[in-house]
């Protein structure tokens, strides 16, 4: 048995383990600007190998080594956002368990967004769902209340109200915080739109929470989740949304 470990299961226990990992990482860089990071690494990879071992160019072969050696520095800088979502997503699987809404507070909520929506008002919800919001909700002011179309409405559609301009933040069936600040994204694509669509692509580029915008402009619904940013949401498919915890996007 010890001769068959040594020789076969550690090996395929290897290459599972590596796999997964890959695999894992893979689906968290996936459609952002990560991806393209990674081919401009593989190709100073292949340029490398080509300088060094094929033509035996050695100034250029010089430079590319010592890019190599202050690589991992280099590697932690870019893949700060990457790195910390992964590192959190581990965690909160070890740790944590989805935060589920229940179907009485969807109501109010896909009500209270359609309402928004009809009105041409802004809106901004995040549903915290594994990874903790607490750094965002402390930039807001603390409700927590039970979720209402009432409330969610008198947050929105007052316009001079302190709390209008922020995003709410709701976890188990509480509206946790209002007037709460989100990192904005850096995704070029999205400056196209308001600071509130950014504010909602940016959270969910650093943490799995599900978050949902109505333009002040078109009334227009969007999700962001996972990086990603999806428009033309209609009420019922929000609820699907919600309900799945984002799965009904995939």
């Amino acid at each position: 048995m010890f001769y068959i470990y040594n020789t076969y299961i550690v090996n395929i226990l290897d290459i599972l383990i590596l796999t997964i990992m890959f695999y894992r990482l893979i689906l968290i860089i996936k459609g952002t600007r990560a991806i393209q990071i990674v081919i401009g690494i593989l190709f100073i990879l292949g340029l490398t190998i080509v300088a060094r071992d094929v033509l035996h160019l050695k100034a250029l072969s010089w430079l590319l080594g010592n890019f190599w050696l202050a690589a991992v520095i280099i590697f932690a800088v870019i893949f700060q956002t990457e790195i910390r979502n992964v590192l959190a997503q581990v965690g909160s699987q070890l740790w944590c368990s989805k935060s589920k809404v229940e179907n009485f507070y969807v109501t109010e909520i896909v009500e209270a967004v359609e309402n928004l929506s009809e009105s041409v008002m802004g809106g901004l919800i995040a549903l915290e769902n594994e990874v903790g919001l607490k750094n965002f909700i402390e930039t807001g002011i603390a409700l927590n209340a039970n979720i209402s179309k009432e409330l969610l409405l008198s947050i929105f559609k007052n316009k001079s109200a302190p709390l209008h301009d922020g995003a709410v933040v709701i976890f188990n069936g509480k509206i946790m915080a209002a007037g709460c600040l989100l990192p904005l994204s850096h995704e070029t694509s999205v400056k196209l739109f308001g600071t509130r669509h950014r504010a909602a692509l940016g959270l969910s580029e650093v943490t799995d929470a599900l978050v949902i915008v109505v333009s002040e402009e078109t009334g227009k619904i969007s999700v962001a989740y996972n990086g990603k940013l999806h428009g033309n949401i209609s009420a019922a498919k929000l609820k699907e949304i919600i309900k799945t915890n984002g799965e009904a996007l995939d």
